[in-house]
């Protein structure tokens, strides 16, 4: 079962309660057109702004793609070919991007990402949690690629699963608390190695605790997350698992405008998804890139640090 609950997303609640979160938050713009009663024959406010959208729509992009360094294609996800080489092996999982087209708040958001999952290790079964948070502001990135989540996951014969969720962070009180956060513990990536480590379960207690004590407080709320499943399965609805790079973009399915992706390309000198059509300026929604890629032998020869990440 998913730890991670949508109910729980902003765009969960009603129009009014978003209105009054708004609110309480200062974003008294955002605010007034929530409490605004809609138009009839208009679309509902909920399609104009990205951070209401509590939906999940996965793409990918091979390495070493074909094609220039600005127009790198993206694939839909049953484009993936199965390749059941990857399991046994060691795998890291990055974050390379997260770009916010517009959140709660107004000025520079704080966001935290939350990651949980299983590593399966010699017969065993350990729980995964990490946690990081950044600073963007709308139609803008985080300062980040690259950032190490997991670090030498075993892909069992199953694939892999992680669940993830975004915050929005705007308590006035909680800076003792991120401190934690800041630590490198929990900036370098929870390494781990190829047998179970009692000294994995408290880190994953503390995490748990940090992002709960923050989740607690009425100004911070849940606002996207997602759970995927990636595996060897041929099926048309399956989510395979390859080296690469998977964007994660929230989107609820549009009937009269079904997603195609043949209508973005990724620009790797500008690190940035992109419309394919020039007239069209940018990407009109929040979106996240995850690369999955092997574990290099001088990772894996490394000793973890104590509470099993490297400082």
């Amino acid at each position: 079962m998913p730890e991670f609950d949508s109910s729980h997303s902003l765009g969960a609640l009603s129009r009014s309660d978003i209105g009054a979160y708004l609110t309480e938050i200062r974003d008294l713009d955002a605010a007034a057109e929530f409490n605004r009663s809609p138009v009839a024959g208009q679309h509902a406010l909920f399609a104009k702004k990205a951070y209401v959208h509590r939906g999940l729509i996965l793409g990918y992009m091979a390495p070493n793609p074909a094609g220039s360094a600005n127009a790198v294609p993206v694939q839909g996800i049953s484009q993936i070919k199965v390749n059941r080489d990857l399991i046994g092996q060691r795998i890291k999982i990055t974050m390379d991007k997260f770009y916010v087209h517009d959140y709660p708040g107004s000025g520079t958001h704080k966001v935290l990402c939350e990651f949980i999952g299983k590593n399966q290790v010699a017969g065993e079964s350990e729980e995964l949690r990490f946690a990081l948070r950044f600073e963007t502001q709308d139609k803008g990135s985080a300062a980040i690629t690259g950032a190490p989540i997991f670090m030498g996951v075993t892909v069992g014969s199953d694939g892999i699963s992680f669940e993830g969720r975004t915050v929005n962070l705007s308590s006035k009180n909680d800076e003792v608390i991120l401190t934690a956060l800041d630590s490198p513990a929990f900036k370098n990536g929870l390494s781990l190695i190829e047998h179970a480590q009692p000294a994995l379960k408290p880190f994953a207690g503390l995490a748990k605790a940090v992002v709960q004590s923050l989740c607690s407080r009425s100004h911070n709320k849940q606002v996207h997350n997602f759970n995927l499943g990636l595996d060897f399965s041929d099926i048309a609805t399956s989510a395979r698992l390859a080296y690469g790079s998977y964007v994660v973009v929230q989107a609820d399915p549009d009937p009269e405008r079904p997603w195609d992706w043949s209508r973005y390309v990724w620009n790797s000198d500008a690190m940035a998804l992109q419309p394919q059509d020039p007239q069209v300026e940018e990407v009109d929604f929040n979106y996240m890139v995850f690369a999955i890629r092997p574990l290099s032998d001088e990772a894996a020869a490394q000793k973890p640090a104590k509470r099993g990440s490297r400082g």
